[in-house]
């Protein structure tokens, strides 16, 4: 089994990718804190880098937006004929390891880049994989061209780059272009969308022999789905990528009204934390055999990683249109008031970042979360996991995991919607007042974060807490 994973591990390398760098850290990406500090730094740029975890624009009633690639060299001067006027747009970095690492390097590397534009762009939606070859460096810009007209809604933009996938399969498996698509449209169910979804694929590879089976792979996943997709051709960096922008329509308003958050609201996950270690360490059993009669030592049998990593894959390679559905079930018609008993006040994403997605959700919303409950998926591989340092941090989710908040009034429905679409979901806590940002959480969090650093953030968070409380009892 080894022997014959590290084949298919050594081709995947030789082609520019790099299919294990996600295991201790559950993504391989430029991490939010380095590229917080890098962004500090830069001055005076006309390209406006403003991270989020999604763009809206409005709907004008029929009218797409239209896209606009354009694929730029680190190594090379800008050719300003490549440059758009057009204001908005989503982009994806690919940055050599050792640059995405540190902000400073980071810094200094699109401080270059991007001093050269002329034309003025916000840039929300950012993308930040990491690769091990600085060959295979590129900076990709989708820019999104908007039309005048009636507006009736709100069309949702995300992009992604795949880092987690089957490293057991080929090269060539349709499983990976199945990952990028999945995990693009994702955010878009969580925003409520249900109507016109539209693809763009972000793909390359170094012979024209696998870009046409990537393409044919493309087309089967748009083509089950009934989806439109539009083929920007390859990036023509000669090494293999997969990635996609995609985009969607609601004709609700979004549940993003983090300022609109109170005291007393409740806390919904919509599915467990933690599904991310099983998979991790499945793939170290693949790298070394003598890992699997550890793993059984500690009552975790090859079989139930197995399953694990089948049902993650499926997962992320599979949307789930119900969650958009269910959302926008309980949000106001487009230009309808909102009302806090019957709609959701604000929704975020959980993904790879696990319990951290909380103390971000505490800072959007300027508030002091407590939470009472941390339903995992297994939560003895998780413990086993952080106690052996195999992992970075064992509450690492995968789609369908996204915080809810709404109030107490429809918490249950939404819960009960949720099951009936195969969900797990649970009210884990609540926001216990509206100040600033801390996090109050009655678990040892030590359990399943094995990163000391990472821990420290959340720690901040709490430390926060205890202050706001004394500052209470001395009032």
């Amino acid at each position: 089994m080894t022997e014959n994973f590290w084949e298919i591990i050594e081709e995947y390398r030789r082609l520019g990718f790099d299919p294990l760098r996600w295991i201790p850290t559950s993504s391989n990406e430029v991490d939010s804190y380095v590229l917080e500090s890098a962004l500090k730094e830069i001055k005076r740029s006309n390209i406006k880098l403003v991270p989020n975890w999604f763009d809206a624009f409005y709907y004008a009633d029929g009218k797409i937006p239209e896209l606009t690639r354009r694929v730029y060299s680190f190594d090379n001067l800008l050719d300003e004929k490549k440059e758009i006027a057009i204001k908005q747009a989503l982009s994806i970095f690919r940055l050599y390891t050792e640059i995405g690492n540190d902000s400073t390097l980071l810094s200094e590397m699109l401080q270059t880049f991007l001093k050269v534009f002329h034309s003025k762009v916000t840039v929300k939606k950012i993308n930040m994989p990491l690769t091990s070859q600085r060959e295979a460096q590129f900076a990709l810009f989708d820019y999104m061209e908007l039309h005048r007209g009636n507006k009736v809604g709100y069309t949702v933009a995300n992009n992604s780059a795949t880092q987690i996938t089957d490293a057991t399969q080929s090269p060539e498996s349709e499983i990976h272009s199945n990952i990028a698509f999945t995990v693009a449209m994702e955010n878009l169910f969580l925003l409520g969308c249900t109507s016109g979804f539209k693809l763009f694929p972000i793909y390359d590879a170094p012979s024209e022999e696998m870009l046409d089976n990537i393409r044919k792979n493309l087309d089967t996943f748009a083509s089950r789905y009934n989806l439109a997709m539009e083929d920007y051709s390859s990036l023509k960096t000669g090494k293999l990528f997969f990635g996609a922008t995609a985009i969607a329509n609601t004709l609700k308003e979004l549940p993003t009204r983090y300022e609109q958050v109170e005291e007393g609201m409740q806390i919904i996950i919509s599915n467990k934390f933690g599904a991310m270690p099983s998979i991790s360490l499945y793939m170290l059993a693949e790298m070394d055999g003598s890992n699997i009669s550890k793993f059984e030592q500690n009552n975790i049998s090859l079989n139930v990683l197995s399953t694990a990593k089948y049902e993650a894959m499926k997962n992320l390679s599979e949307p789930r249109f119900s969650l958009g559905r269910i959302i926008s079930n309980y949000c106001p018609d487009f230009g309808m008031t909102f009302d806090k008993y019957t709609h959701i006040t604000a929704v975020y994403p959980v993904a790879t970042d696990g319990i951290f997605a909380v103390g971000k959700l505490a800072q959007l919303t300027n508030s002091h979360i407590v939470i009472n409950d941390l339903p995992l998926k297994n939560e003895e591989v998780a413990k086993f996991a952080t106690k052996e340092f195999l992992v970075e941090n064992a509450t690492a989710s995968l789609n369908g995991c996204h915080l809810i908040i709404a109030t107490k009034d429809i918490s249950n429905l939404i819960v009960a919607d949720l099951q009936k679409h195969n969900f797990e979901p649970a009210i884990i806590g609540s926001i216990a007042k509206k100040q600033r940002p801390s996090l109050r959480i009655e678990k040892d969090l030590g359990q399943y974060v094995a990163s000391e650093s990472k821990l420290a953030r959340l720690n901040s968070l709490t430390q926060t807490e205890g202050a706001l409380t004394d500052s209470s009892n001395q009032k």
